[in-house]
């Protein structure tokens, strides 16, 4: 997951520097200027640094993609997740809610939020994190599976996991685990 997440990461950003980026502000559109290819190259080298597992070089290099775009989130989202991987989880909360504050509603950086609130035992913080991120995109995989499964194993809210495995089963019906997890909490919330 980690190494596709960047990959749609690199996509994301290449996308949004050819397209002139642009970001949501409350209500307002603003357009950003064209990111310059050096600011380009760097993010690609520290998906190449992230592919070869060399997290302190992508910290390194996303710092300074940062440094050079400051208004877009997906280096920030990047940045942190490879904060978790070198297990500095309070610079990376810090640092998704950098990529939160340019962009509020970015489902990834809420989801990695979430997963992060989970991993240091803030459950209810984590469950208002997906909640959240659901109320505006309720079909959104990867969101319904992490609160389902925080929901199931972590709160015992056995109809909050169901909705949400039910959920994640619709919208990601090639795992097969969905299916699993649904008939394990049914058997639960019957007993």
């Amino acid at each position: 997951m980690l190494f596709s997440l960047f990959q749609r990461g690199l996509l994301l950003f290449a996308l949004l520097l050819a397209a002139g980026c642009s970001t949501m502000s409350g209500s307002s559109r603003t357009a950003s200027a064209p990111v310059p290819a050096d600011v380009r190259e760097a993010f690609a080298a520290a998906m190449q640094a992230i592919d070869a597992q060399d997290f302190t070089r992508a910290e390194e290099i996303l710092s300074s993609v940062i440094a050079k775009s400051q208004h877009n989130p997906v280096p920030h989202i990047n940045l942190a997740i490879v904060q978790v991987r070198l297990g500095k989880l309070a610079e990376a909360e810090e640092t998704f809610k950098l990529a939160l504050a340019i962009e509020p509603m970015n489902p990834v950086a809420n989801n990695e939020l979430g997963l992060l609130y989970r991993r240091t035992g803030r459950f209810e913080e984590a469950r208002t994190v997906y909640e959240g991120i659901l109320a505006k995109y309720p079909n959104y995989p990867a969101a319904n599976k992490n609160l389902g499964i925080l929901c199931d194993l972590y709160l015992r809210d056995y109809a909050c996991a169901f909705s949400a495995y039910e959920t994640y089963a619709r919208v990601a019906p090639e795992d097969e685990n969905a299916r699993i997890w649904l008939a394990d909490v049914e058997r639960r919330i019957g007993q």
